[in-house]
C-alpha cells in the first residue's frame, strides 16, 4: 500500500451503512463450513447470496438511489448490467419511487432477465460486452434524461459495497489470522470491501479473484497499470466477466488489497457444488471464485479463511452443468 490519502473516506461508507440499516435491508450472516474434513485451515462464507435481489450489489445500489433529487427520481435511471445489479437497481427504484431502464445482452441468463423485469425495470439489449452496454445506457440516458447508475465506477455505488467489509470487521475476531477472498468483475465489490477492512482492520488480509481466462484485474495488479481484455471469456462465471476495471476501483484496489489470485474453471464448479451439497445453499459461478479460492487455501495453510459469496441468482439446472466440468 502507498502513503497516498484513501479515495474511499471510512465515513462515506459508515454512512452507507447508517442508510442501509434504515432501509430495513438485513445484514448476512457469516457461516462457518463443517462438513467433517480434516483441514489445517477454517473456512466461513459471508453470505451476500442471501440477501433481496440474491448478491450484494442491491448494497450499492440502495444507497445510490437514496440520494436521488426529486427531479432525477421524476426522470427515472438507466443501468448496465449482465444480471445482479441489474436486479438490484430495479428493485432500489422501485423501492424509492423510480422508473428504471436496464441495458443487458442476449448471453445475460434468462432468468436474471426475467427476475429484473419482475422488479418492474425495462429491459433493453446491447452487444454482448461490457463496453456496449455501457455505449447504450449513455445514449439513452443522453436522449431520455435519465440518471447513470453504474455498476461499479461509482463512489456511492462502492460505499454502499463497503458496508460488507465494515459487517467482517465487527465480525472477525482480532487474534485469529484471517485472509478474506473477494470477487472481481469491474473491481466496485472488492475495492469497497478493502476500504472498509484496511481502514479499521489493518492486519486483514484481501485477496480478490477472478477466473483464469477473465485475467483482466490480475495483470493490472502485477503491471501497475490498467489492462483490458478485447472481449468476454468462455468462463461459467457470467456474472463477474468485465473486461476492465473501473477507473475509480483500480487505485482503490492497488491501495487496499493485498493480493488477486486466479481459479480454474474446474475450482469455481467445485465451489459451487461445496456450496449447494455441503452448505445448502445456490451460489452461482461468479459469486463463488472467492470461495474457489479460499477452500484451496484453507487445505494448505492454518487460520481462518472468509469468502464472500457475491451472489446467488442461479437456476437449479446450472449445478448439472457444475457437474459436467469435473468429468
Amino acid at each position: 500500500m502507498t502513503d497516498a490519502p484513501p479515495l474511499l473516506a471510512l465515513e462515506r461508507i459508515r454512512d452507507a451503512q447508517r442508510v442501509l440499516s434504515l432501509s430495513g435491508l438485513p445484514r448476512t450472516p457469516c457461516l462457518e463450513l463443517h462438513d467433517g474434513r480434516a483441514r489445517p485451515g477454517r473456512l466461513f462464507v459471508k453470505a451476500e447470496n442471501l440477501l433481496p435481489t440474491g448478491s450484494f450489489k442491491i448494497r450499492g445500489a440502495t444507497y445510490r438511489l437514496s440520494a436521488l433529487t426529486p427531479e432525477e427520481r421524476r426522470c427515472g435511471v438507466v443501468a448496465y448490467s449482465t444480471g445482479n445489479h441489474a436486479q438490484a437497481v430495479a428493485k432500489a427504484a422501485r423501492d424509492c419511487g423510480a422508473s428504471a431502464t436496464i441495458v443487458m445482452s442476449p448471453d445475460v441468463p434468462a432468468s436474471k432477465v426475467v427476475a429484473t423485469e419482475r422488479w418492474g425495470a425495462r429491459v433493453v439489449n446491447a452487444a454482448p460486452s461490457s463496453d456496449a452496454r455501457r455505449a447504450l445506457a449513455e445514449r439513452l440516458a443522453a436522449e431520455q434524461g435519465l440518471m447513470i447508475v453504474p455498476p461499479y465506477d461509482d463512489l456511492a455505488i462502492i460505499a454502499g459495497q463497503g458496508t460488507i467489509g465494515l459487517e467482517l470487521a465487527e465480525d472477525l475476531p482480532i487474534a485469529t489470522p484471517t485472509s478474506v477472498y473477494v470477487p472481481i468483475g469491474g473491481g466496485g465489490l472488492i475495492s469497497g470491501v478493502a476500504a472498509a477492512l484496511k481502514q479499521t482492520r489493518p492486519e486483514i488480509r484481501i485477496v480478490g479473484v477472478e477466473p483464469e481466462s477473465e485475467n483482466d484485474a490480475f495483470r493490472s495488479f502485477r503491471e501497475g497499470r490498467l489492462v483490458a481484455l478485447p472481449a468476454p471469456s468462455g468462463s461459467v462465471a457470467d456474472a463477474i466477466k468485465v473486461q476492465r476495471l473501473g477507473n475509480l476501483t483500480f487505485p482503490l484496489i492497488r491501495r487496499f488489497v493485498d493480493d488477486i489470485e486466479l481459479v480454474s474453471e474446474a475450482e469455481i464448479a467445485r465451489a459451487v457444488l461445496l456450496a449447494a451439497e455441503d452448505m445448502k445453499m445456490i451460489v452461482e459461478p461468479g459469486g463463488a471464485v472467492g470461495l474457489a479460492a479460499a477452500l484451496r487455501a484453507m487445505k494448505a495453510r492454518d487460520g481462518r479463511h472468509v469468502a464472500v459469496l457475491g451472489g446467488g441468482n442461479m437456476p437449479v439446472s446450472r449445478l448439472d452443468e457444475m457437474r459436467a466440468l469435473l468429468r
